[in-house]
């Protein structure tokens, strides 16, 4: 069979945490500043971005994407990716592929896919001397942490999987690292943004976030609007009512304390989860 031929999942910070993993020492960088704004603040959000980042705050790292090392991907489709069968390294992508937030499933589906048909089609990565593809496993997780977890442990004690990857919402990715700690397998938090998922109790050496957090989301934005655009003072917070949405929206108060002190929250409302008419609200 042809290596270079097939899908995957994204493979980069998969890489680096094996690595973390068995050194025992691996540090995360410092997250990178990310500046979005919006008026009003929603969890439908963002209506626009930029991104600022100093480089004196960013941690020197001996890795880096080579983007002249490319694969052509002119020919990918992720409706019909060639998915790898064998003695390969397996990732789980735990996300909703069903119910309300079905789309949010087929975005990470398809992020992963692009970048492990990247790499495999230079012939895999290399785990423990030896050049391996990389294999996805789709594990829908339906937004439920019950499911969640017994899924995660599908993955590992009958797919073998080398990796959980995802996933959305804090219950949902706090489930999944109990699981990866039990079993002592890699966990890739890639979306779930809330702070104290890696502090205290809820710290695991299986875990690794590489996503920034809900926190400085909030105050992000509220620096834009107090040192950038320096033109509203009245705000109005909307969000979801998660751990996430109410993380967010104290950050967003935290940032303007600090960055726009002549700024003033006018009302602040938390509408349930998947709500479609906010005209009911």
């Amino acid at each position: 069979m042809n290596q270079n031929q097939y899908g995957g999942h994204e493979v980069f910070s998969i890489q680096e945490s094996v690595r973390a993993l068995k050194l025992n020492n691996e540090r995360r960088g410092n997250m990178h500043s990310f500046w979005k704004g919006i008026l009003v603040l929603g969890s439908i959000f963002f209506i626009f971005s930029s991104m600022g980042i100093s480089p004196a705050q960013v941690m020197a790292v001996d890795a880096k994407f080579d983007f002249s090392k490319m694969s052509d991907m002119s020919d990918f489709d992720p409706n019909n990716p060639v998915i790898p069968k064998g003695d390969n390294f397996k990732i789980a992508v735990l996300a909703p592929f069903s119910g309300p937030a079905t789309v949010i499933g087929q975005v990470y589906w398809i992020a992963a896919l692009w970048a492990a048909t990247d790499y495999n089609k230079r012939g895999g990565i290399m785990i423990d001397g030896q050049k391996k593809l990389i294999q996805l496993i789709k594990g829908d997780m339906e937004f439920k942490p019950d499911v969640t977890k017994k899924v995660a442990e599908r993955m590992i004690l009958e797919e073998k999987v080398n990796v959980l990857w995802g996933t959305a919402g804090t219950p949902n990715v706090k489930v999944m690292n109990e699981v990866a700690n039990k079993y002592k397998v890699i966990a890739q938090n890639t979306a779930a943004l809330t702070d104290d998922l890696y502090e205290g109790a809820n710290f695991t050496r299986y875990s690794f976030m590489t996503c920034w957090c809900s926190s400085q989301i909030g105050r992000a934005m509220a620096y834009y609007f107090g040192q950038i655009r320096k033109k509203e003072k009245k705000f109005y917070i909307l969000c979801q009512d998660t751990t996430f949405g109410h993380v967010f929206g104290e950050g967003f108060k935290a940032g303007l304390k600090e960055y726009y002190p002549d700024s003033r929250i006018v009302g602040e409302d938390y509408h349930k989860l998947f709500l479609a008419d906010f005209a009911l609200t």
